[in-house]
């Protein structure tokens, strides 16, 4: 039963960890902000390249994608990580000033595979 008592705490420090790191790590931020969705809700990514996010949404898109600007890449070029970040502020920012064509750009900064495969830390096993 004293076991019990102590792992509620342990188990609210380990949450509370993991969300910090999140918030810590601008990198994750923007991901889980653009690039990931509850089950059955669009990505805000995928709301972009239809046209059919809020101002709100492209705007805080951005923001999450230019506090990542200057961050270094978990694996990688930091060189080629920061080439990658900087077209997708672009193309984002062209999104936000509503450009033709700005979509399709977007679609292609956001290419999740190209930025993983080389700067994407590898699963722990």
């Amino acid at each position: 039963m004293k076991l019990r008592k102590h792992l509620v705490p342990f188990a609210v420090l380990v949450a509370a960890s993991f969300a910090f790191a999140v918030a810590d790590n601008p990198i994750k931020k923007a991901m889980q902000y653009a690039h990931k969705a509850p089950q059955g809700e669009k990505k805000i990514g995928e709301k972009i390249v239809e046209g059919t996010a809020t101002d709100a949404e492209v705007k805080a898109t951005l923001d999450a994608y230019k506090a990542m600007a200057d961050c270094k890449p978990p694996r990688g070029e930091a060189v080629a990580f920061k080439e990658k970040v900087t077209k997708l502020i672009a193309a984002t920012s062209d999104v936000a000033e509503k450009k033709a064509g700005a979509n399709a750009a977007y679609k292609e900064a956001a290419n999740c595979k190209a930025c993983h495969s080389e700067h994407k830390p590898e699963a722990k096993k």
